[in-house]
C-alpha cells in the first residue's frame, strides 16, 4: 500500500506533480491497482488504511469501514465496486441510502406479505419514530445500545409497558434483519447481540365470565336494542361465536357469509390465513345450536357479503362494555380485572380447562404457537383447586380443634 502524487509533464515541458494523492495497491486477486484519491495527504493516508482494511474484510464491515464506504466520492466507491472489493453490486448501490427510503421498501414487502393496513402503519410509525428520536440517517449510524437506552426511557409507570416496549424493540430488528437478509446493507446487524425483555409485568388484566355471567350476558344482549350498527342478536351470536370457538374480534369481523360450512358434520367456520393472527387458516367447529342460529341469521345474504355489521376492532370493547351494563355484569372486578372483547376468548379456553380438556388439544382449539400459552389458563384453574382444597383443609382443622376442645372439657368435666 502506497500514496504519492505522481508527475506529469506539462505542455511546456516542465515536470509538475498532480494535485491529487493516489494510492496504489495490490487487490484480492493480486492485481496492481492505482487510485485517485484526495488533495489532502491526510484524507489519502486514511483512505489507503481503510482500503487496506476493506481488502482483509472478506465482505464484513465493521461500522467504521462501513461509514468510510459510505461517504466516498462516487467514482471512488464505484472503482472499488469494479475491482470487486465492494462484493455485491446491490451492496454499493444501497450504500448512503437513506433509512427511510429503505423503510417504505420495507413496508411496501410486508403489504405484498398480506399483512395488514393497521400492522403495516404501526410497524412504520414504530420504526420511523425510533430513528427519528435516535437521529440515524443512514445504515452505519444505528446503534443498537442507542436503540435500547431510548425506548427504556420511555418505558416506566408513567409511559408504555414491557409488553409495549418488546414490540418497539421487535420491530426494529425484524428492519435491520431485512436490510440484512436483502444484501441492502453490509455488516454485521447492530441489533443482534440485544434481546427482548422478560415481561413481568401485565397492565392489561383480564378475567373470565362465569357461567351464569355468560348465560346473562347472551339473554340480556339478545333482547337489548340496536347498537353499534347491530341488533341485539346479531351481538349475541358474535358473542356466542367468541365464547365456544375462541375467535378474536378482527377475525369475527373478517368473516364472510361463505366462511360458514351449514352443510358439514359438524357445522364449521373457516378463517382465512390472512385474517388470523398466526397467519394459517383455520376451521373451527360450531355448536349445533349456535349454527342453527347463524344459518338463520345468514340465510338471506350472498357468499361474498360480509357476516356481521361489526364495528372497528377499536370500539367492541365498548360495545360489550355496553351489553355487560344491560345484563348488569361489572367491566372491572373487585380484583381490577376487565372484561374486553378478548375476554370472552380467555373465558373459551378456560372453560376449556374447567371441562377437563387435555392442554394439548386445548392448544389446539386456541390456535395458540406454545403450549406455555394455554397453559396460562390451565394454571389460573389449577390455582382456584388449590385455594378450595388449602380453604377445606382449614376447615377440617377448625373441625378437629372444635372436636379437641370438647373432649378436653368432657374429660375435665369428670
Amino acid at each position: 500500500m502506497k500514496v504519492f502524487k505522481p508527475t506529469y509533464t506539462a505542455r511546456d515541458g516542465r515536470q509538475k506533480k498532480c494535485q491529487r494523492w493516489y494510492i496504489s495497491f495490490t487487490d484480492r486477486r493480486d492485481r496492481w491497482r492505482r487510485l485517485p484519491a484526495f488533495t489532502s495527504k491526510r484524507a489519502s493516508e486514511k483512505a489507503a488504511a481503510m482500503i487496506e482494511e476493506l481488502i482483509s474484510s472478506g465482505g464484513v464491515f465493521t461500522p467504521e469501514l462501513q461509514r468510510w464506504i459510505e461517504n466516498l466520492p462516487e467514482k471512488m466507491r464505484s472503482r472499488l465496486v469494479d475491482w470487486q472489493l465492494i462484493d455485491s453490486q446491490r451492496v454499493s448501490e444501497n450504500l448512503g441510502k437513506p433509512l427511510d427510503e429503505h423503510l417504505q421498501d420495507f413496508c411496501d414487502g410486508l403489504t405484498a406479505d398480506g399483512r395488514k393496513a393497521v400492522y403495516v402503519n404501526q410497524t412504520k410509525k414504530t420504526i420511523e419514530g425510533i430513528l427519528k428520536s435516535c437521529k440515524f440517517k443512514v445504515w452505519s449510524d444505528i446503534d443498537g445500545n442507542k436503540v435500547k437506552t431510548h425506548l427504556a426511557k420511555l418505558r416506566g409507570s408513567a409511559g408504555y409497558g414491557e409488553r409495549t416496549y418488546n414490540a418497539y424493540l421487535r420491530a426494529f430488528k425484524e428492519f435491520c434483519r431485512w436490510l440484512i437478509n436483502e444484501n441492502r446493507v453490509a455488516g454485521t446487524d447492530p441489533m443482534r447481540g440485544h434481546s427482548l425483555i422478560r415481561q413481568t409485568e401485565f397492565r392489561k388484566r383480564r378475567r373470565a365470565l362465569t357461567v351464569e355471567q355468560v348465560n346473562k350476558l347472551l339473554e340480556a344482549t339478545a333482547q337489548a336494542d340496536k347498537r353499534f350498527n347491530m341488533t341485539g342478536q346479531e351481538r349475541a351470536l358474535v358473542y356466542r361465536l367468541a365464547l365456544e370457538t375462541g375467535l378474536r374480534a378482527g377475525e369475527i369481523k373478517s368473516l364472510r357469509a361463505r366462511s360458514f360450512d351449514f352443510e358439514s358434520v359438524p357445522c364449521t367456520v373457516h378463517v382465512e390465513p390472512s385474517d388470523t393472527k398466526g397467519k394459517k387458516a383455520a376451521d373451527l367447529i360450531l355448536i349445533d345450536t349456535t349454527a342453527a342460529a347463524l344459518k338463520a341469521l345468514l340465510a338471506n345474504k350472498m357468499p361474498e357479503a360480509k357476516a356481521f355489521a361489526m364495528p372497528h376492532t377499536a370500539n367492541t370493547a365498548a360495545m360489550l362494555k355496553k351489553d355487560l351494563a344491560v345484563a348488569e355484569i361489572p367491566y372491572t372486578d373487585d380484583s381490577g380485572r376487565d372484561c374486553d372483547f378478548h375476554s370472552l376468548r380467555h373465558t373459551f379456553i378456560t372453560n376449556l380447562a374447567a371441562a377437563g380438556v387435555h392442554p394439548a388439544v386445548a392448544q389446539k382449539l386456541a390456535r395458540h404457537s406454545s403450549i406455555e400459552l394455554t397453559m396460562k389458563y390451565y394454571t389460573h384453574i389449577l390455582h382456584t383447586s388449590e385455594v378450595a382444597a388449602i380453604d377445606a383443609l382449614r376447615q377440617l382443622s377448625a373441625q378437629e380443634e372444635k372436636r379437641a376442645k370438647r373432649v378436653k372439657k368432657v374429660t375435665q368435666a369428670g
